[in-house]
């Protein structure tokens, strides 16, 4: 039986990817996918997704401690803004108005198909349970499963002087950047990867100490599977972003995307290099 979600199914999609993709002609549409199809690969090939912190979260080997000190600093880098970013990308799909990519006679409706396919990802993010519509409460949004395990972890939010400034530099990056429309979907498929990768690792240690901590933000989080009931929708969320890029990308900024994405990606490699360089000399 399948026992995808709304959110998590194909079916969901199906009419709105079929319009993203015919509002450009064929050949642009082929060229668009095979250039993001590139910066997709380079996002998964870099050195982010082989920081040896990974491997030290997936054979448990931090401590208590230590995990405490990661998630007080990930709640800053990104747990705090992302649905500021995804809000503010829903809002900016307001630009494929005036995109020359896009067929002119569906430039205005672009923009609502874009909306319905970031809002399944907004809809997840603040708590709606598309198993079960009846059981949606905002105290189910990723941010506030993730302030409750800070209060399991017995951590302040407001107390930011383990704060590191690497966290910080990743949450002025996507300011900068909150009023492109193209800019926040590369930064948020990057975003997704990150979300999917360390979520995984961070969740197999944090288990050793207490089973709890697994529930609520890290039970939401990872790959959909129609095998259980869980409203983990991550990689759906990063094709559907990735998709809406290949619609909005103008050839012209190929440099300056490859270089806003290098930026990103080595800014959460250097947050994670600085949790694995303070963890390692506090060990």
């Amino acid at each position: 039986m399948n026992t995808l979600s709304f959110t998590q199914s194909e079916h969901t999609r199906e009419e709105v990817l079929y319009f993203i993709q015919h509002s450009l002609s064929p050949e642009l549409w082929k060229s668009n996918t095979q250039v993001v199809h590139a910066l997709k690969q380079a996002t998964g090939n870099h050195a982010l997704f082989k920081h040896p912190i990974l491997t030290r979260l997936h054979q448990c080997q931090l401590t208590l401690e230590q995990l405490k000190l990661i998630h007080l600093n990930y709640f800053t880098a990104i747990v705090k803004n992302f649905t500021d970013a995804l809000s503010m990308v829903i809002y900016q799909a307001l630009q494929l108005e005036n995109n020359s990519n896009i067929k002119a006679q569906d430039r205005i409706a672009a923009k609502i198909y874009a909306r319905y396919l970031l809002s399944l990802n907004l809809f997840d993010e603040l708590g709606f349970n598309t198993h079960q519509l009846e059981q949606s409460s905002p105290a189910k949004s990723h941010l506030v499963y993730f302030l409750k395990l800070m209060q399991q972890l017995k951590l302040d939010v407001t107390d930011q002087k383990q704060t590191q400034a690497e966290a910080f530099s990743l949450t002025q990056f996507i300011q900068e950047h909150i009023h492109s429309y193209a800019d926040l979907l590369l930064i948020l498929a990057c975003t997704e990867l990150q979300v999917i990768k360390f979520s995984e690792a961070l969740r197999t240690n944090l288990a050793v100490y207490d089973s709890s901590f697994t529930n609520g933000y890290y039970a939401c989080h990872g790959i959909a599977k129609a095998s259980d009931q869980t409203l983990a929708n991550d990689d759906n969320h990063e094709d559907d972003i990735w998709l809406l890029f290949t619609q909005s990308y103008q050839p012209k900024d190929e440099s300056y995307f490859k270089q806003l994405q290098a930026e990103y990606l080595n800014l959460w490699n250097d947050f994670w290099t600085k949790m694995y360089c303070i963890l390692t000399n506090s060990s």
